[in-house]
């Protein structure tokens, strides 16, 4: 029931894969070789398949990690994250109770600090994630040291995308505000020598210098994005379909790749983009947010300032 949910809308009247299912679709991974799976919500910990799907990957020698809220959860479940080598990323969306309760809900702040207290005392390794929103943008520097100081490995940013309950709620966050949010996470990486993630923000290369800020594109990416159903999706923010699974991931993988709707989102066609300087890596930055915003695949990340300034001077001069 988060505000910035974008899973519950979408996904929560799909006819879900059994358990048998989800188990041999995670068998057949193993056997094409997959090294990584990871498990995202709503809150996978409540979930009654959590523990099979994790104890199967592991016997096939398959990473996992989960993203969780930490607010719901049974101390046995940690014993399997913690017998399976299961990588953690706790979200904690703010730097003070309000931000995050705002967020994650009455009582929720003392609910996953103390999770994170759980983690520590059991070794679990665990990483933290802000979903920057319009309210705790300015808590972003303040976060990366509450991050520091409950002992994970690296706090992540992500920012709240314009879909799902964000709508709605109007939690998402603009572009001027999440560059304000990366300015003061990577002042603040600098000042303690703390390692930042920067997810979904792969135009950050033209404002990032700090050596503990890292980024990625997931253009460049070989993976795959699987929702409750069974479907592979072109991102799991969006509800473009590239195949279905139905009991044979291989022709399902290979089916997503010979869609043509692949071809779209290699690159942006847009002088803004191809004129910038980080294109090479950027490559127009997030199709999905584009798609959210113009219904265009193909146009430039609404989220990137330079984008977001000259459309707006564009705009502005137009009228």
């Amino acid at each position: 029931n988060c505000p910035h949910c974008y899973v519950k809308p979408r996904f929560s009247k799909l006819r879900e894969l059994s358990s048998s299912e989800k188990i041999r679709l995670v068998r057949e991974a193993a056997e094409m070789n997959v090294e990584w799976i990871g498990l995202s919500g709503g809150e996978p910990l409540i979930h009654p398949d959590f523990k099979a799907i994790v104890r199967e990957a592991s016997e096939h020698n398959m990473e996992v990690s989960v993203v969780t809220s930490g607010i719901m959860y049974m101390k046995e479940l940690l014993d399997v994250i913690r017998r399976h080598n299961v990588y953690v990323t706790v979200s904690l969306d703010g730097a003070t109770i309000k931000s995050h309760e705002l967020v994650r809900g009455k009582d929720a702040w003392k609910k996953t600090v103390g999770f994170i207290e759980k983690l520590r005392l059991m070794s679990i390794e665990f990483s933290t994630v802000i979903a920057v929103n319009r309210f705790n943008y300015l808590e972003a520097g303040e976060y990366v040291e509450l991050s520091m100081e409950l002992g994970s490995r690296c706090a992540c940013l992500i920012p709240t995308m314009k879909t799902g309950s964000a709508v709605s709620t109007g939690m998402y966050v603009t572009a001027p505000k999440y560059l304000e949010a990366i300015k003061k996470a990577e002042e603040k990486a600098d000042e303690l020598g703390f390692p930042v993630s920067l997810w979904c923000s792969p135009f950050a290369g033209l404002y990032v210098r700090s050596p503990y800020v890292k980024y990625g594109n997931c253009r460049f990416w070989d993976n795959v994005d699987i929702d409750p159903a069974g479907r592979i999706l072109l991102c799991d923010t969006i509800d473009i379909v590239l195949a279905e699974y139905r009991g044979n991931l291989a022709e399902a993988v290979e089916e997503s790749l010979r869609n043509p709707i692949n071809k779209l989102v290699e690159e942006v066609e847009d002088d803004i983009c191809l004129k910038c300087r980080n294109y090479r890596f950027c490559r127009g930055g997030c199709f999905a947010r584009a798609y959210m915003e113009y219904g265009d695949l193909r146009r430039p990340d609404p989220l990137c300032p330079v984008v977001f300034y000259s459309k707006r001077n564009y705009y502005i001069n137009k009228k």
